[in-house]
């Protein structure tokens, strides 16, 4: 299946432990892979299958508690 890259702005990451809550939410996700964290350009890139829509990957991260977009 053919791969998509997202790159969101996300509040809330503030530590590598943050990080480490967002990437276990997006791991429930079918077809979500790598999750990287700009911690302190508020940015995540996450790599996932094109099933997969920014929205879902946005909505999963907002509902652990860090809001993107």
């Amino acid at each position: 299946m053919a791969r998509t890259v997202t790159t969101l702005e996300i509040e809330g990451v503030e530590c590598e432990g943050c990080a480490g809550s967002a990437r276990a939410a997006l791991a429930k996700l079918d077809g979500v892979g790598e999750a990287r964290f700009d911690i302190p350009g508020k940015t995540v890139t996450v790599s996932h299958d094109a099933a997969v829509g920014r929205e879902d990957v946005a909505r999963a991260l907002t509902a652990a508690g860090f809001p993107a977009r």
